[in-house]
């Protein structure tokens, strides 16, 4: 498919996600399960990444999500939509910065992933930040009973770090499936453990990005390379 297909389809996926989001939020959903939601459906970015022909266009993609998750608190001020968007998925317990920061993530390691042409420790970093946090903070709400924080952190509960754990290992270990080359057993519990120990103490919204970068090195980042 062309790149400039793909540009415009995935446009399009991440307006409707917003969309989607902005539904459920009106419908009485509560943030927290709107923002996991696109917590989680944010991730899946990395599974389109086989599908480009150059960096560059998904590269730009993402910075432009990146941008306008940055505009959209400055609009807020003037118009209604991006304040509905706004308030949808943040509150002084999920603050917007935290959102900011996860797209930012996503513009680092696509950069990483696709112009180092080693897509699977980056994918793995985005995808075990996308379903570990989003899971692990649906299983806390709902099952959560052993609580615990961190003197400059959010509270938790030990399931849902038990969640964060299983679903971080289960999201770096698809994107070597998908691209034929999977992580080692050692690697994707390493980075399952990693990013539960890292969401658990990450002062408030930097899990965002500290996660991946820790998913990242425990996946081979450093190591990995593909052909010039």
């Amino acid at each position: 498919m062309h790149d400039g297909v793909l540009v415009l389809l995935w446009s399009a996926i991440f307006a409707g996600g917003i969309g989607f989001c902005l539904l459920l939020a009106r419908m009485g959903a509560p943030r927290s399960s709107v923002r996991d939601v696109l917590h989680i459906g944010a991730g899946m970015w990395p599974l389109g990444w086989w599908g480009w022909h150059s960096p560059w266009p998904p590269v730009l993609v993402a910075l432009a999500g990146f941008l306008a998750l940055v505009s959209i608190p400055l609009l807020g001020r003037r118009w209604s939509g991006p304040r509905s968007v706004e308030r949808a998925v943040s509150d002084e317990e999920e603050v917007w910065l935290g959102l900011e920061l996860y797209a930012l993530s996503a513009v680092v390691f696509t950069a990483l992933g696709l112009f180092r042409r080693a897509p699977v420790p980056a994918a793995a970093a985005l995808m075990a930040l996308a379903l570990g946090d989003g899971m692990g903070g649906l299983v806390g709400r709902s099952l959560g009973l052993h609580r615990y924080r961190a003197p400059w952190g959010k509270s938790k509960s030990l399931e849902g770090s038990a969640a964060v754990a299983v679903f971080s290992g289960l999201g770096a270990a698809l994107p070597g499936v998908l691209f034929a080359a999977p992580l080692s057993g050692i690697r994707v519990i390493g980075a399952g453990i990693a990013g539960a120990a890292v969401e658990a103490l990450a002062p408030r919204a930097t899990d965002n990005v500290l996660v991946p970068l820790v998913v990242w090195l425990v996946a081979g980042g450093l190591e990995s390379s593909g052909p010039p």
